[in-house]
């Protein structure tokens, strides 16, 4: 591939990346988990759960802490913002994978750059 089309790609790249930096440095509020809805039983024999109607929807934030799986119950008052910061937790954390590609890619390109630019040194061709 030659230079010039390698610089495009690069020149393309870091419009993307600027775009991408600008969003991860203005982040909005977030919390990091995915939000669960869940129904449940009660326990007490006589109520119409033990017959499968259960209780809920009740929602929870999932998430990973020492490698287990944790549940946190949210509030019903709460429930709208939560989800919304959830959300917005999750596209940051693409933005930033999206980021660690696109570092690769133009570090990928600029190697190609120094490979086609680079010469061996042979002294009987001098």
């Amino acid at each position: 591939m030659d230079i010039s089309k390698l610089k495009k790609k690069i020149h393309f790249l870091e419009q993307q990346r600027k775009k991408i930096l600008d969003y991860l440095l203005n982040p909005k509020e977030m919390v990091s988990g995915s939000v669960y809805t869940a129904y449940k039983k009660c326990g007490n024999k006589n109520c119409r759960c033990a017959r499968g109607e259960l209780h809920g929807p009740f929602s929870y934030l999932s998430k990973k802490v020492d490698g287990k799986t944790t549940l946190t119950f949210i509030r019903r008052e709460d429930e709208d913002r939560i989800v919304k910061q959830a959300q917005n937790y999750r596209k940051y954390t693409k933005a930033m994978a999206r980021l660690s590609r696109i570092n690769r890619k133009i570090y990928d390109y600029v190697k190609k750059i120094k490979e086609a630019k680079t010469k061996n040194y042979d002294k009987r061709e001098a």
